[in-house]
């Protein structure tokens, strides 16, 4: 294992240094210690009416079939599940990157909030905000970080479609757990499962 490791490259054997993790992960600490103290505090401040149970049970239907679909369209690269990754970063970078998916988000409704007070608009811009985010973080992190994964075949292409259309509904339902409910530990429970899959179908290892 170790001439193995000495041999080839990290990013070749789907692991990654801890190290920029651990810094974001830092970051969404700090981020979440500034902007989001009550959604940390509190398990929800709204009662688990029907709605929201109905929203909840809605956004945990897309999730499993975006990740199912995600499965789909990833390879594993001949790499061997690591279940320590698999569970620790599942919940790390569901609390941490939640954290930042959140506060991406207020920051469209601040934006917004003094031009309208309509629900609508202000759920609208903060998903805008936290689109931005989501595509410049994989943009400039995310794909740095993870292994080469995926599956370019034409037999997935329209797997493929069924992602990204999923990607954009599960965004949008977990913004509204948070914006219709202040919701914010499901929308952890929810990214934490999407993490969980992300690593399982690609065998995403931390050095």
């Amino acid at each position: 294992m170790a001439s193995s490791s000495l041999s080839t490259p990290a990013s070749a054997q789907g692991r990654s240094s801890i190290r920029p993790l651990a810094i974001y992960w830092l970051i969404g600490a700090v981020v979440g210690g500034l902007s989001l103290r009550p959604e940390l505090a509190n398990a929800t401040t709204s009662e688990f009416d029907t709605s929201h149970l109905l929203s909840i049970a809605i956004a945990l239907l897309a999730t499993v079939v975006t990740t199912i679909a995600y499965s789909k369209i990833v390879t594993t690269g001949g790499r061997s599940l690591h279940l320590p990754t698999l569970f620790g970063f599942s919940v790390l970078n569901g609390l941490f990157e939640t954290i930042l998916f959140i506060a991406s988000f207020k920051i469209g409704v601040a934006l917004a909030a003094p031009l309208t007070a309509q629900p609508i608009w202000l759920f609208l811009a903060g998903s805008f905000t936290f689109f931005a985010y989501l595509g410049a973080i994989h943009a400039l992190f995310w794909i740095k970080i993870l292994p080469s994964h995926l599956n370019k075949s034409p037999s997935v292409k329209n797997v493929r479609r069924v992602w990204i259309v999923g990607l954009t509904l599960v965004s949008l339902l977990w913004g509204w757990l948070y914006f219709g409910y202040q919701d914010f530990w499901s929308v952890v429970v929810l990214h934490a499962l999407f993490d969980a899959g992300m690593v399982y179908s690609i065998r995403y290892r931390l050095a």
